[in-house]
């Protein structure tokens, strides 16, 4: 059987997702330049999380000392100490740090190289350790050799702008006037968004941007197609929205625009 793509293929033939599968090749790929990660990893000795954490700083040379830390301590621990190694690196072969060692960085440490620039903002943001890795790989692709985490940050940034500018304009008004967001006030959903129709067209609604509001699938087909959240005026700012409709009860919370509706 054919498949569109393999992300299709991944998905429905192998139960992964496109990303863990883009993971797994990458850590196939790392086994046949290191042996002794590779040994590790098929021998079941490295979790794979354990070596995808392991993956930007593992190379032929240092693969053996790498292997045997991610066995001595937690997956916290190793993640923070491929980090540290990957912030002071000086070379393409980091090392870690000593055992026990504090992975607090000086500001020498953070300009380690003099075209590096001292960062004035710090960037955190909270996710399992398998998709801390995979971001960590995904920026390493993008920086340059020698360059810092920050500095391949901002090359991944620029080419996420760049990839976003030069997609074909979205045909949907809509979505534009609505800024790309659930237009329901309690919402903060900017995916998976529908072009609703205040009046629905199979009760005489017009197609006039006055009658269209942006909504996310979840408040489209199981908040207004179910009854649970009702829209009645014009769009975008003259709205009355009441949301937790139930039978023969007020709704629990109604609102003009953005605005709470008193009586």
């Amino acid at each position: 059987m054919e498949f569109p793509s393999a992300e299709r293929y991944v998905t429905e033939r192998l139960g992964l997702s496109p990303r863990k599968a883009r993971a797994l090749v990458a850590l196939e790929r790392k086994t046949w330049q290191a042996d002794a990660f590779g040994e590790a990893y098929r021998a079941g000795d490295l979790s794979w999380v354990r070596a995808l954490t392991l993956l930007p700083v593992v190379a032929e040379s240092t693969a053996a000392a790498w292997v045997e830390r991610a066995g001595a301590v937690p997956v916290r621990r190793l993640a923070d100490e491929v980090e540290w190694a990957l912030t002071v690196r000086e070379g393409l072969a980091p090392i870690a740090p000593p055992p026990g060692a504090s992975l607090a960085l000086d500001d020498r440490q953070l300009c380690a190289r003099p075209e590096w620039e001292f960062p004035d903002a710090d960037v955190a943001f909270s996710a399992p350790v398998s998709v801390v890795a995979l971001f960590r790989t995904a920026i390493l692709a993008f920086a340059h050799p020698h360059d810092s985490l920050i500095g391949g940050l901002e090359s991944l940034l620029v080419h996420v702008k760049s990839e976003w500018e030069g997609q074909p304009r979205h045909r949907d008004p809509v979505f534009t006037r609505d800024g790309w967001r659930c237009a329901v006030p309690v919402c903060t959903a900017r995916r998976a968004l529908h072009d609703h129709h205040v009046v629905f067209r199979s009760r005489g609604g017009g197609n006039a941007r006055a009658n269209r509001i942006t909504l996310c699938a979840w408040h489209h087909l199981r908040g207004v197609h179910a009854g649970r959240v009702q829209a009645e005026g014009e769009a975008p700012d003259r709205i009355t929205w009441q949301i937790g409709v139930r039978p023969g009860r007020r709704a629990l919370v109604r609102l003009v625009g953005e605005r709470y509706a008193t009586g």
